[in-house]
């Protein structure tokens, strides 16, 4: 019940409804009913006489085939439903028949006699019909998670329509009004059983690929793409069937075309199923030729031995014959070989496991009767003891055998529970080993981390839990996936940029190797790795997915006993499959968690070197003051400031720089840069000429590095003398309070930007107690708690209220910026340096 819980409710709707038609058509053919042995033509409404049985009424009356039935109990009649119910009423041996013969109208006396339309051979037809209806619902139920047109529920349909076929289409006429209904179903069923039938055999037991040419182009090209991979190919083909006797039908009624019916149905719509029937048995045949091992050799010899024992006598004596000869009297002959075909079906589901159907008859039965064993122990034990206990007068207490009752099962139970596990343990083995690997697997995850010992538990261990032949896994390396061990004809690695690696991860469930081959037509590597995994023999592919990603993909190889893997070990396999993924997953986060740690240590390591070459304390020439800090966004940047060698001794060279880049990057660029400038200093004459020594060095064309900088020469007197190469302009607040912008030099292009440019220098003259604010962009472009920058203006505010000291000073604009991010991590490096001239005016 739990595999029928899980079919599609409209397909056992399909199933019940047709099983009823059945049931019913049957029935009335064993309900008595006047019969006056008249044999209708194909189109019944027309009540033309096909043919009359010797020694009936309608014989002795006269009645000949051609005639037409115009009127009975002298009532004109139109429909086999009007003449159904006058001779119901009919009252009397002989009812008056009015028949036109020749454009004369005739009336002739019929005796009527009572007859059970139930013949030999229609029961033979309902019980085949039947069998294929019972093989059908097993498959449907034994299958339930099919795919929407997988084998299973295609097989399910085709059986539930040949059931239709043989019940309703090849049963006795009869004037009833249900008569009508069950052929009129019968003939539908024969418009779609044809196309059924191919389609089942192009999909069994993998879809059929065909190649038209060896690189089609244009209207091949899009054929075999149609053909291959369309799902309105089938629709075409089952659209054929219906258009081709609608075509036909209405023809013959509109246009005045001469058609010849073949029990209840147009020739051409019997030639049409005759010509699907031979593709079917084609596509078989082609299938049983590319049979993959000598197992499902044998599951296609049987079946294809089966099919053509029913259907090739089927085609010769139903559709042949009677097209050919003008009569259907063979049609009987063909109805004996079709039951051929479902006994084939049910010896291949029942001795090879057709169609991945496990077949537990004799387990169950012998588990059944086990348990039964068991069961009975307790109530002969209760029945005999009860039995003494009142022959012998024992116990008189009416409450006794309640009580004994109770004793009993204290006793048995645990004699119960003892032996249900060796039970379950000897004939349910698969079960018990599946509840092994999952407890082994999940002690696996929760104390290792090691990809190699996951790699030996998915391949090694698991195959020897499961019986399998070999298991070979493939893990995600880059933009490959690397085999974890050599196995007959498979590669060692697979590009994951192929189709097959696309399909295993966007599928996240276990895959046939026949599902996959429709993959081969979309690039040579797919095509090349999955022969060689036909050639190797395996039956699965597993990938292994987490988070949408995949780790891995098991590569499944034959069970040591043959048989096909079975629906509870797929499942088993897919559990599995998750949580190795989760393994993976929790090797690569503890992998990655490591390296961090790594990175993070060696990031402190680069940090304690990079602040060691930035001087903690800078100590400038008296009367000057200066306090610098440097912030880095990350744990090491690009920021920096230096105390520059000056070669005229009179004035002192600070630099404050700013690298483009963040980071381990940022930081060493900035050695780069702080090298640069140091060595150049020791030679340069003047600013300007420093920055152009040192902006040759730093640009290439192929790798710049750019470096806004701030260059600096504190005076004697008070003089301060800066070049700016793309730093934001110092501010400078008087003694008086006020604040306000530093002159911008007319050159200021950071260094590195372009091979040849110029730098100016400008030259300001600081009262005692006017402080200088010197910063990099990452203080003005800092971004608060609502993603706005700083800027100038609150900035000049800040600055304003900030304490003389300068040490104070930049503790105060440091203090502010963090307050006003609101903690939130720097959104660039930050360097301040505060610049104070206490000499005497």
């Amino acid at each position: 019940m739990l595999g029928l819980s899980r079919v599609p409710r409209r397909l056992l709707w399909f199933g019940l409804g047709a099983f009823l038609v059945a049931c019913l058509s049957v029935l009335d053919m064993f309900l008595p009913r006047p019969w006056d042995g008249v044999l209708l033509a194909a189109d019944r409404e027309l009540l033309l006489v096909k043919g009359v049985v010797p020694g009936t009424g309608g014989a002795l009356a006269g009645i000949k085939a051609g005639d037409r039935i115009v009127g009975v109990g002298r009532a004109i009649v139109r429909s086999p439903g009007e003449v159904a119910r006058l001779l119901a009423t009919w009252r009397g041996e002989k009812v008056p028949y009015l028949i036109l013969r020749d454009g004369k109208l005739l009336e002739l006396e019929v005796r009527l006699s009572t007859r059970r339309l139930s013949t030999p051979l229609f029961l033979y037809a309902a019980f085949t019909g039947f069998f294929f209806f019972a093989v059908g619902f097993f498959v449907l139920v034994s299958r339930p998670d099919d795919a929407p047109a997988g084998p299973a529920r295609v097989f399910f349909i085709l059986c539930t329509l040949f059931m239709l076929f043989l019940v309703c289409r090849l049963r006795p006429a009869s004037y009833g009004f249900f008569d009508g209904v069950v052929l009129t179903t019968g003939t539908l069923s024969l418009l779609a059983l044809p196309a059924a039938f191919l389609h089942f055999f192009l999909i069994f037991p993998r879809r059929q690929v065909f190649s038209f040419a060896t690189s089609p182009t244009g209207f091949l090209a899009d054929l075999q793409r149609f053909v291959n991979t369309s799902p309105h190919f089938f629709t075409l083909l089952y659209a054929l069937p219906p258009l081709t006797y609608a075509v036909s039908t209405a023809g013959s009624r509109l246009m005045g075309w001469k058609l010849r019916f073949l029990s209840g149905a147009p020739v051409a719509s019997w030639v049409l199923m005759g010509d699907y029937l031979v593709l079917g048995l084609l596509a078989l045949l082609r299938s049983l030729l590319r049979a993959e091992d000598a197992r499902q050799r044998r599951q296609m010899g049987t079946v294809f031995a089966g099919t053509v024992v029913g259907v090739v006598p089927f085609l010769l004596f139903a559709v042949v014959i009677p097209t050919m000869s003008d009569t259907e009297a063979s049609l009987a002959w063909a109805v004996l070989s079709f039951g051929a075909v479902p006994v084939a079906f049910a010896y291949a589901i029942v001795r090879f496991q057709l169609l991945d159907v496990r077949v537990v008859v004799r387990r169950s039965l012998l588990y059944t009767l086990t348990t039964a064993s068991v069961t009975a122990i307790y109530a002969l034990t209760l029945t005999a003891a009860n039995a003494l206990a009142r022959h012998q007068g024992l116990v008189q207490s009416r409450y006794f055998p309640v009580l004994f009752a109770l004793l009993v099962v204290a006793l048995f139970d645990p004699l119960r529970r003892r032996i249900q596990g060796p039970v379950d343990r000897f004939f349910f083995r698969d079960m018990v080993d599946a509840r092994k690997a999952l407890e082994e697997l999940s002690e696996a995850l929760t104390r290792e981390f090691s990809v190699a010992r996951l790699e030996d538990w998915l391949t090694r261990r698991l195959s020897e839990i499961m019986h399998l032949a070999w298991v070979v896994l493939y893990r995600v390396e880059g933009h490959r996936l690397v085999a974890s061990q050599r196995r007959g004809g498979l590669p060692v690695e697979l590009s994951s940029e192929r189709a097959l690696v696309r399909e295993l991860r966007d599928r996240g469930g276990p895959l046939r190797l026949a599902q996959l081959e429709g993959l081969s037509l979309l690039d040579e590597g797919t095509a090349s790795f999955l022969a060689a995994a036909r050639e190797a023999g395996a039956r699965l592919f597993v990938p292994l997915v987490a988070s949408g990603e995949l780790y891995a993909f098991l590569v499944v190889g034959p069970k040591l006993s043959d048989e096909e893997v079975s629906r509870e070990e797929l499942q088993l396999l897919r559990t599995v499959a998750n949580q190795g993924a989760v393994g993976f997953e929790n090797a690569r986060f503890l992998a990655e968690h490591t390296r961090q740690m790594e990175l993070e240590k060696e990031l402190d390591i680069a940090r304690q070197v990079q602040f060691s070459l930035i001087p903690e304390r800078i100590v400038a020439p008296a009367p000057w003051r200066v306090a610098a800090r440097c912030v880095p966004a990350y744990q090491v940047g690009g920021d920096f400031y230096d105390v520059l060698p000056n070669s005229r001794g009179e004035c002192q060279a600070l630099v404050l720089g700013d690298v483009a880049g963040k980071s381990v990057a940022g930081a060493m660029l900035m050695v780069a840069a702080r090298e640069a400038l140091r060595a150049e200093a020791m030679n340069a004459t003047d600013p300007a000429r420093l920055l152009s020594e040192v902006n040759r060095r730093l640009y290439r064309r192929e790798r710049r590095m750019v470096l806004a900088l701030a260059y600096l020469l504190l005076c004697p007197g008070g003089e301060l003398r800066y070049c700016l190469a793309g730093q934001p302009p110092p501010l400078v607040r008087r003694r008086r309070g006020e604040v306000e912008e530093l002159p911008m030099p007319a050159f200021r292009l950071p260094l590195g930007a372009l091979a040849e440019a110029q730098w100016d220098e400008v030259r300001v003259q600081l009262e005692p107690g006017d402080l200088v604010l010197v910063y990099s962009d990452g203080l003005s472009d800092a971004q608060g708690s609502d993603g706005q920058a700083l800027g100038l203006g609150p900035l000049r505010e800040v600055f304003a209220a900030a304490p003389s000291d300068v040490e104070e000073a930049v503790a105060h604009v440091i203090g502010f910026v963090q307050q006003f991010s609101g903690g939130r991590k720097a959104f660039d490096d930050i360097t301040v340096m505060a610049v104070s001239w206490e000499g005497k005016a």
